[in-house]
């Protein structure tokens, strides 16, 4: 029997896994990716460098990213490029600015793939037993036991610990086998395709701009960012859903927006995609002798960053429940205080996301106008830069609701809008 299992060989899984075979437990990794050198699922691969991201403030220096607050470090000796200004377009292209005065940056573009296998060589070094292209389907849980279902090239066969960490994602299957779901609020299910393009006009290679309004083709954000792979390419995330698909949204973006003069001659050199549901997290993420961490309990996401964290705490709280201690509560009590949607606050929209469809083309421009021309604090996360964005509109709230009462009154009750109003 092993000490524990971990379903998921991404940052949280491995980082779980180096952590808890450090402290001597006998670890085995169970990974359905065959390679997981290759990315095969659309992400941003950027380190969020926003103040007290996460209750943390990460730094990259001399080979290592180094967590100060949490009290720990990674290898990373890949590939970085600083990213220095978020922008927020509006329809008409006013535009919201954030950066910080002293040109530091507010994200890093980092290979995850590098990092990923800088994870696995610690991992083995250590003595962890990794399983990839092996699917983890079923899970029964005991007093002192959990029991893993897998399949590997069509052959079935299980695995006992005495522990479980569920870190297979955002579309957990083990969240699922667990009855985790059960009762778990769905807000969504989106699609996303990241497109690495060559020959993008005007691209600023330092510049994360996020294009807002009906007029852009969407209803939620298109962002182009940079791309590691060089000062003339760029990605250009698209978010859509079944009804209303990224594939649509990038071709009229890039044909029919105010910004479609910028890809004319634009190549496609790559995409990738995924599919994400949206559940609310789960607050409390263990249930007997399972651990659920990273993505997984997330609503949406922890970044990666995020997940090295979940990682590194629930590899020492398995540590501790098997040495008698309430390792998987002290988890969890770090979870709701370090990741900002486990607060009730969270229910507020964030207003970010709620600018489209809430808000026409015309009162994004009016809005936007309003701020145009200040530096806000440097933010590229969802919840400070829209937070940022918010306070210094609500300064002119004296203006706004003299020349335009009926956008007012709209504010005023979109800020009392819970999450679940808006899908």
């Amino acid at each position: 029997m092993y000490d524990i299992i971990i379903v998921g060989a991404g940052p949280a899984g491995l980082m779980a896994a180096q952590t808890a075979a450090a402290k001597g437990l006998k670890t085995v990794v169970v990974e359905k990716q065959p390679d997981i050198s290759k990315i095969r699922r659309a992400c941003c691969q950027q380190l969020v460098m926003d103040e007290n991201y996460e209750q943390e403030n990460i730094a990259l220096r001399n080979g290592k990213l180094i967590f100060p607050h949490n009290g720990f470090s990674v290898d990373y000796t890949g590939r970085v490029w600083n990213i220095t200004d978020t922008y927020f377009l509006s329809p008409l292209g006013h535009k919201i600015h954030f950066a910080y005065e002293d040109r530091r940056p507010v994200a890093i573009k980092f290979d995850k793939a590098v990092l990923l296998q800088s994870l696995l060589k610690k991992c083995e070094q250590a003595g962890v037993e990794i399983r990839f292209g092996t699917v983890a389907y079923g899970v029964k849980q005991s007093a002192d036991a959990v029991e893993l279902a897998l399949s590997y090239r069509g052959a079935h066969s299980s695995v006992t610990a005495k522990k479980l960490i569920a870190a297979d994602g955002v579309n957990s299957r083990m969240v699922q086998a667990l009855g985790m779901n059960n009762n778990r609020p769905l807000f969504t299910a989106a699609l996303c395709i990241i497109y690495t393009l060559a020959g993008v006009k005007d691209f600023d290679p330092k510049a994360l701009k996020w294009h807002m309004g009906l007029a852009y083709r969407s209803k939620g954000p298109v962002i182009l960012t940079p791309s590691l792979e060089g000062t003339d390419i760029a990605d250009l995330v698209v978010m859509g859903t079944s009804s209303e698909p990224p594939e649509e949204i990038f071709r009229n973006f890039t044909t029919q927006s105010p910004v479609a003069y910028m890809y004319e001659t634009a190549q496609v050199l790559a995409r990738t995609g995924c599919m994400v549901r949206a559940y609310m997290s789960i607050k409390v993420p263990y249930v007997g002798n399972a651990l659920v961490i990273g993505d997984a309990a997330a609503y949406v996401e922890v970044e990666t960053q995020g997940a090295l964290m979940c990682g590194f705490h629930a590899g020492n709280a398995v540590f501790e429940e098997l040495n008698g201690a309430q390792g998987f509560a002290r988890y969890a009590a770090w979870w709701q205080k370090s990741f900002e949607f486990n607060s009730d606050e969270y229910l507020l929209v964030a207003q970010g996301y709620a600018l489209v469809p809430t808000y026409s083309d015309d009162e994004l421009d009016y809005l936007f106008s309003l701020i145009e021309g200040q530096t806000l604090d440097g933010a590229y996360g969802q919840y400070r830069a829209p937070r940022l964005m918010w306070k210094a509109i609500l300064e002119h709230d004296d203006r706004i609701a003299k020349e335009r009462p009926s956008l007012y009154e709209k504010i005023k009750k979109n800020r009392e809008m819970t999450l679940r109003g808006t899908f």
